[in-house]
C-alpha cells in the first residue's frame, strides 16, 4: 500500500467535513443568504463551500430554478444522508474528556411558548448561572419550521402541554399550573363573577400553537361546548394586559403568570367560577440526544428545576 493511498483513507477521501455542515444549512434554508447567516459566514464563503462540495461529489447538488434553490436527484438523496450524519458529527466535535457540567460551554435550543419562557426558562437560566455559567439557552416559538428542525435533530428540547405531544415523543412531566381570571379593576365582575357571567363576558384569548392555534383553555371551552364571545386572539401573553385594563373583557391566564402582571394597578385577579383542568407542561428531548451526555445532564437539571416550581403557591 502506497503512502498516497494511506493518506487518502486517513482524510476520508479528502472530504472536508465542514462541507457537510454547509450542505445541511443549504438544504434546510434553500437560500445562500439565510444559510450563511445561520453559519455566521459570508455568502461568498458559503458559495465557495458549495462549489467545493460540487467538485467533490461530482454533482450540482443544488441549483436555481428561477428564484428558488432546489436539489438535484443526487442532492435529494444526499440531503437524507447528511441529515442523519450532521447531529452525530456535531456531538462528536463537542466531546471532551469532561464530566463536570460546570465547565460545559455550549448553547442549547428549546421550543417553548412565551408563557413557558417567562415562568420556567427564566428560572432554568438563573439556576444554570450558578451551576453551569457557560451554558446558554436559545428559545424558539412553536412554528412548523421549528418542529421540523426538532425532528431533524437541530433543536435539542421541546416543552409543551399534553395536547402538543406527538405519539413518537417520550415526554417527562415538567411542571403543572392552574388558572386565574384577570379583569380590569373597574369591571363590576371583579367583585363577584358567576359561571353565567364568566361565559357571557367578552373574552381575550391566546392562539399561538400549530394546527388550530388553540391553547389549553380554548380547547377546554370547545370540549365543554360553551361558545364565548372572543373579542381578541393574541399571539402572546405579553400584550394581554393592554386588552383588559379599562374594558369589560375577561382573560383566563396561568397562575404562574399572575406575578408578572400583578404590578399593573389597573388589573385584578380572581379565581375562575368554574373548575378548569390544570395544565401539565412536558419536557421532550430530541431522540438523538439520548447518546449526548451533555444534553442528558441538562435534561436532568431541567427536570430538577421543574420539580422546584411545583412548590410555588397557586391562586
Amino acid at each position: 500500500m502506497t503512502i498516497n493511498v494511506i493518506n487518502r483513507r486517513m482524510h476520508l477521501e479528502n472530504l472536508d467535513l465542514n462541507l457537510i455542515v454547509a450542505i445541511d444549512a443549504l438544504m434546510r434554508h434553500r437560500s445562500v443568504t439565510d444559510a450563511a447567516a445561520e453559519m455566521c459566514i459570508s455568502q461568498s464563503a458559503l458559495s465557495s463551500a458549495l462549489k467545493r462540495a460540487r467538485a467533490h461529489f461530482g454533482d450540482e447538488i443544488l441549483f436555481y430554478n428561477g428564484q428558488n434553490m432546489v436539489p438535484t436527484a443526487f442532492g435529494s438523496a444526499l440531503e437524507a444522508e447528511v441529515r442523519e450524519l450532521i447531529v452525530p458529527l456535531r456531538m462528536l466535535s463537542r466531546r471532551r474528556a469532561q464530566e463536570d457540567i460546570s465547565l460545559l460551554n455550549r448553547r442549547f435550543t428549546i421550543i417553548a411558548s412565551d408563557y413557558v419562557a417567562a415562568v420556567y426558562v427564566s428560572e432554568l437560566c438563573r439556576h444554570l448561572a450558578r451551576v453551569a455559567p457557560d451554558v446558554s439557552i436559545s428559545v424558539v416559538p412553536f412554528t412548523e419550521d421549528a418542529m421540523q428542525r426538532f425532528h431533524r435533530g437541530a433543536i435539542d428540547f421541546l416543552i409543551g402541554p399534553t395536547f402538543a405531544m406527538e405519539e413518537s415523543f417520550e415526554p417527562h412531566d415538567l411542571f403543572r399550573d392552574t388558572f386565574a381570571c384577570v379583569l380590569s379593576r373597574d369591571n363590576p365582575l371583579a367583585e363577584r363573577m358567576t359561571e353565567e357571567d364568566f361565559f357571557a363576558a367578552p373574552q381575550v384569548v391566546t392562539e399561538f400553537f400549530l394546527d388550530d392555534g388553540r391553547s389549553h383553555f380554548e380547547r377546554w371551552l370547545v370540549e365543554r361546548n360553551r361558545p364565548v364571545k372572543i373579542v381578541a386572539s393574541l399571539p402572546s401573553f405579553v400584550v394581554l394586559p393592554h386588552y383588559i385594563a379599562g374594558t369589560e373583557n375577561v382573560a383566563t391566564i396561568h397562575n404562574r403568570l399572575v406575578p408578572h402582571f400583578a404590578g399593573n394597578p389597573n388589573l385584578v385577579f380572581v379565581k375562575p367560577p368554574v373548575p378548569i383542568p390544570p395544565l401539565i407542561e412536558h419536557l421532550v428531548s430530541n431522540r438523538r440526544n439520548r447518546h449526548d451526555t451533555d444534553a442528558m445532564r441538562l435534561r436532568d437539571i431541567m427536570l430538577e428545576v421543574g420539580r422546584g416550581l411545583v412548590t410555588q403557591t397557586s391562586m
